[in-house]
């Protein structure tokens, strides 16, 4: 019985640490993408919206989990962003993010909806 209570304890404190690492990795991803956008994460925090199961690129089954951030182009508005994490690894980050014009002006009018900023490796390729 102690040894059945010792495992299930083991394998919720793995779950929990897996947990705090996904949502670190994805709050970084947040973190560089609206500073690649040029806006504002707001609250400097993340919220877990779902949680499934896919696989990755390499065909591994993997735990997906998906945050929601909220983020601002002027400080003003609220608009709302969507991370994955596959595992432990950010997956991608999309967002309602502002549309640039040629003279580069952001135009908060005409957002490109789910536009996808998709997240390259440590050699440089893409991850997806």
């Amino acid at each position: 019985m102690s040894l059945t209570l010792l495992g299930l304890l083991g394998v919720l404190v793995w779950w929990w640490v897996a947990s705090l690492r996904a949502r670190e990795a994805a709050l970084t991803a947040c973190r560089r993408a609206c500073a690649r956008e040029g806006v504002q994460l707001l609250d400097e925090t993340i919220a877990l919206h779902g949680l499934g199961l896919a696989r990755d690129r390499d065909g591994r089954l993997r735990v997906r989990r998906t945050y929601v951030f909220e983020f601002s182009l002027g400080g003003d508005d609220r608009r709302r962003g969507e991370a994955v994490c596959l595992g432990r690894t950010a997956a991608l980050v999309r967002g309602d993010w502002p549309h640039v014009d040629s003279a580069g002006n952001k135009e908060a009018e005409t957002p490109l909806p789910g536009r996808v900023v998709p997240f390259r490796g440590r050699d440089g390729t893409p991850r997806h």
